[in-house]
């Protein structure tokens, strides 16, 4: 047989069989197709005289698939492949094929009972692709394969071009063993990162990332002594403070702390100063109030050093606290600011409980876009942070708002105290959010994009922020003061001040007063 009737017997040669049958150029449109199919139909129709039945299915195939644009992109996509088909006759073969397999399959006969096969009265199943020894079956179309042929796409009936699905002995098994041996890998570099005590994760790089710029910029904008007197959002977010009769309690949140660095601590009367090593400090501030020489300062410290708690005794025991810090507004970061807040879907309430001869002309409350101003004269002073949000904001900075100022509103009435029972008078701010977006109510099902629908990174007990950033606790810090506070001991000289007992991973110092104290140089430590 020559080489010009092997290539004559191969079926769609060019992989333009389709287009030659209609008589079409491969860039023709769909009416094109339809008019030519027309015309091949009736003239070889088998109804009409001189028709071909034969050639009626090869134009009625032609025009199935190219009528069809999902199956026109398949049979040109697999027009690409067909110069890498097997050509019996033509192409060569590589060493082995059917013999191999023969030869393989006698061994194996052989060993089971000695018998012989003769290779000219066996079977073998060969590729429907390339001819050579099917190895495998796709399980998509039912095509027999080889191992080469596995590695490339092919199309057969009604199954468009598709790369095969085949099974293969210990294939999934493998595949399996590929994925928990990766899983193991990184579980077992995950585990040998958080092990190192100083090991912080992206988030927390971050963090301390933004709490530097912070803090220099600070320093560099105002000069150390201006700072010292300045109300800071994005420093004061790393403390928090309670107070009772007797003692300011400070907890406080060290970013750059490390558990092989010392921190820091020096305090006395009028100033406090918490500074890690090789950081800017994270409070270095003037007290409001005064704080008492006579007694120790209790000072408690987590095993990493990143959490710090001090118990500051007052020096006017029964002397209530407005501000923890000179140049903050009242209740700026404490446990219990001077009011309470309930907030709902539309509305966030507010009430300040104020002196029963306090009226309207000494009140003065500003709704802003960005804050909210509360004056008491000669009582209160507040001032308030919305949360925003920071991705909404920036798709639309000209119409975005926390709270609609026009529609805000306040009020003065008279009430009685819940604590002491006396009359007093109530400040009641509400705060109008503003109404939904057309993208929220489009396209967020009626849901507000607001503080309390927030997500929070890497926290997933947690959703939502609170309305005022002011209030929020990024740190857990609140918990730390609660449990202070309830354990606060009363001043008395002739008693030890002792504190509860602490966990396995805090360190406990009691502290009295120089003229300054570093906390890694002076002060017994308890474990």
């Amino acid at each position: 047989m020559g080489t010009a009737s092997c290539w004559d017997d191969v079926e769609d040669l060019e992989g333009t069989l389709h287009y030659d049958v209609l008589g079409v150029d491969k860039r023709a449109t769909q009416e094109d197709v339809r008019r030519a199919y027309r015309e091949q139909a009736r003239a070889c129709h088998p109804d009409k005289p001189g028709g071909d039945a034969a050639k009626f299915a090869r134009v009625k195939a032609a025009y199935d698939v190219l009528s069809d644009a999902e199956k026109r992109k398949a049979y040109d996509e697999w027009q690409k492949h067909v110069e890498f088909r097997h050509v019996r006759g033509v192409a060569p073969r590589f060493e082995g094929g059917e013999d191999l397999m023969l030869d393989e399959f006698e061994k194996r006969v052989a060993a089971r009972g000695g018998e012989t096969v003769d290779p000219r009265t066996q079977l073998v199943v060969v590729c429907e692709v390339c001819s050579r020894p099917a190895t495998t079956e796709c399980w998509t179309c039912g095509m027999k394969i080889c191992e080469f042929c596995t590695l490339k796409r092919h199309w057969k009936g009604k199954f468009g071009l598709h790369w095969p699905l085949v099974n293969k002995p210990g294939m999934m098994l493998e595949q399996l063993g590929r994925k928990e041996m990766e899983k193991k890998r990184l579980e077992d570099a995950k585990r040998l990162e958080t092990a190192d005590p100083n090991f912080r994760s992206d988030f927390e790089l971050k963090e301390i990332r933004s709490f530097k710029d912070a803090a220099y910029e600070l320093i560099q904008d105002l000069g150390a002594e201006k700072a010292r007197f300045t109300y800071d959002l994005r420093l004061a977010k790393y403390y928090m403070w309670a107070q009772t009769k007797c003692y300011i309690y400070l907890a406080c949140y060290i970013p750059t702390g490390y558990q092989d660095k010392e921190v820091e601590f020096e305090c006395n009367p009028r100033e406090v100063r918490l500074q890690p090593e090789h950081s800017p400090p994270v409070i270095h501030r003037c007290f409001d109030g005064n704080i008492s020489a006579e007694f120790p300062i209790q000072v408690r410290r987590s095993e990493d050093k990143r959490v710090f708690t001090a118990a500051l005794p007052k020096r006017e025991p029964g002397e209530m606290w407005k501000r923890l810090f000179r140049g903050d507004p009242d209740g700026a970061r404490c446990l219990e600011p001077p009011y309470s807040i309930q907030e709902e879907k539309d509305n966030v309430y507010l009430e300040f409980e104020v002196p029963f001869w306090i009226e309207p002309r000494d009140v003065r409350v500003e709704v802003g876009p960005r804050d909210l101003r509360v004056a008491v004269r000669n009582e209160l002073s507040v001032v308030k942070t919305y949360w925003r949000n920071r991705s909404e904001e920036k798709k639309h900075p000209e119409t975005y708002e926390v709270v609609d100022v026009s529609e805000s509103l306040w009020s003065l009435d008279d009430d009685t105290s819940e604590a002491t029972g006396e009359d007093c008078k109530c400040l009641f701010v509400n705060l109008v959010k503003p109404p939904l977006t057309e993208s929220e109510m489009v396209w967020k099902k009626h849901k507000r994009m607001d503080n309390l629908n927030a997500e929070r990174h890497g926290d997933k007990l947690r959703k939502g922020f609170r309305f005022f950033v002011d209030d929020e606790d990024d740190f857990q810090l609140e918990s730390l003061l609660q449990v202070s506070v309830s354990f606060s001991p009363t001043l008395n000289p002739s008693e030890n001040l002792s504190a509860p007992e602490s966990s396995s991973n805090s360190f406990i110092f009691e502290v009295h007063f120089s003229s300054s104290f570093t906390r890694s140089e002076r002060g017994e430590a308890r474990r």
